[in-house]
């Protein structure tokens, strides 16, 4: 056993140990597009008949009743109609596995600037270790399908940074980009509100605005009673909020969906076949209220600590629960979490064992890949929604955070003093290459 240590320090301590990684990333990269992915396309057709719906201007409830997103997430796919379809997987592909590696570099800055102190080659080994393994299989989940989560993630973990700086506007422009691509950011909005930040909600109000208009700005649907944008808020985004699925063309988050990860799908498979499924929609408000009353005290208790980057991940946590729908690959946005709570355990000065204990849990109930556990769990965890608990268990050990920063060597500085505490090694638009 001490020959296997010194032989595996000897290799993490090799000069060239970050070009073997990276080249070891390279190759996986690349049989996993050769073997798999180009072989299974998923959600980058959907995005590209979505496109071309687009682009020949028709109404896109009809054309491609399946796409569901912004329209503005159909404009920027305008590019891949011009493209073989092989192409645009491949750039699809290269988009994701870097936007991967910016994610994980993006909520290593949040970390390093919230928590006080220095951070060490070695600490900072660690924290990625953890961080990313905790959160490979929702990674790994966002490339099966395809997804754009991982296109979504930088826009708001940049947003979260740059508030942090207080650099407002930048943050507000860049959760606007996030939330004109992807809905469930919107609730940023309310808690830039709260915090007083009221150049930051201007600016993504403003901003929103403008990029939720750009496909209206250049096409109209032809038989259409209302342009894209307006036609998505009526057909899908109303529909879904008030749970009227008879409104919507494709009502993807009805029903109790084994596959649904939020409140609503673990409440839905809850209640099905029992007495109490008729008032179903009652009970998911209290639920969702009951869940809102929770989230609101948290945030009102870290008001004045300039606790952002766990306020983000305490937000990003309400809109992984609050959505209509809430898939595996949405999941990845727990990247940020994970990552503060085992800084979290790496800087406690008491309650580590509580983070690890949630760690753990977190991994055995959402973590573990489905090929290499019985059949027969992996069907339990699916059918009684362990995901959910798993996930709405971190908040208690960010809520431990919050209560008593100290503890944790959690930085309450100014905005200000934290854009003098970081390092200018690091700029904010870190490459994938750093």
């Amino acid at each position: 056993m001490t020959g296997l240590k010194s032989a595996f320090a000897k290799a993490w301590g090799h000069p060239h140990r970050d070009r073997y990684l990276w080249g070891a990333l390279y190759v996986g990269c690349t049989a996993y597009f050769f073997l798999r992915y180009i072989r299974h396309p998923a959600g980058a057709v959907l995005y590209r008949d979505a496109a071309q719906c687009l682009w020949d201007q028709k109404v896109l409830q009809v054309c491609d009743w399946i796409f569901t997103y912004n329209p503005t997430f159909a404009f920027i796919m305008l590019p891949s109609i011009a493209i073989p379809m092989w192409l645009m997987l491949a750039v699809w592909f290269a988009i994701t596995v870097a936007c991967a590696i910016w994610c994980c570099r993006l909520c290593e800055r949040l970390v390093v600037t919230t928590f006080q102190g220095e951070w060490s080659d070695r600490d900072r080994e660690l924290l990625r270790l953890f961080g990313i393994l905790i959160s490979l299989k929702f990674i790994l989940a966002v490339f099966e399908n395809q997804g754009f989560d991982l296109l979504v993630l930088p826009a708001v973990l940049i947003g979260i940074l740059a508030l942090a700086q207080g650099r407002d506007v930048l943050s507000g422009v860049s959760l606007a980009a996030a939330t004109a691509l992807k809905v469930t950011p919107l609730l940023f909005l309310p808690y830039l509100i709260f915090k007083r930040r009221f150049v930051a909600a201007a600016v993504f109000a403003a901003a929103l605005i403008l990029f939720c208009f750009l496909p209206d700005m250049f096409f109209h649907p032809q038989g259409g009673v209302h342009g894209y944008f307006l036609a998505w808020v009526h057909d899908v985004a109303i529909a879904g909020l008030t749970e009227n699925p008879a409104a919507a063309p494709h009502p993807f988050w009805n029903g109790a969906n084994p596959l649904n990860l939020s409140l609503r799908g673990a409440l839905a498979l809850a209640l099905d076949g029992t007495s109490y499924a008729s008032d179903f929609k009652t009970w998911l408000r209290v639920l969702q209220l009951a869940f809102v009353a929770v989230i609101g005290a948290m945030l009102l208790a870290s008001r004045k600590k300039d606790l952002i980057a766990i306020d983000g991940a305490i937000l990003i946590i309400a809109i992984l629960m609050l959505s209509p729908m809430s898939s595996r690959d949405h999941f990845v946005s727990l990247i940020l979490p994970y990552y503060l709570i085992v800084a979290g355990v790496m800087r406690a000065q008491r309650a580590a064992f509580i983070g690890v204990a949630i760690l753990v849990l977190s991994f055995w109930f959402t973590g573990i890949p489905r090929e290499i556990v019985p059949h027969a769990y992996s069907e339990f965890v699916k059918m009684h929604s362990d995901s959910v608990y798993a996930t709405l268990l971190l908040l208690v050990y960010l809520g431990m955070m919050i209560r008593s920063p100290k503890s944790w060597g959690i930085s309450q500085a100014a905005p200000a003093q934290i854009v003098q505490q970081i390092p200018e090694r690091e700029p904010l638009h870190a490459t994938t290459s750093s």
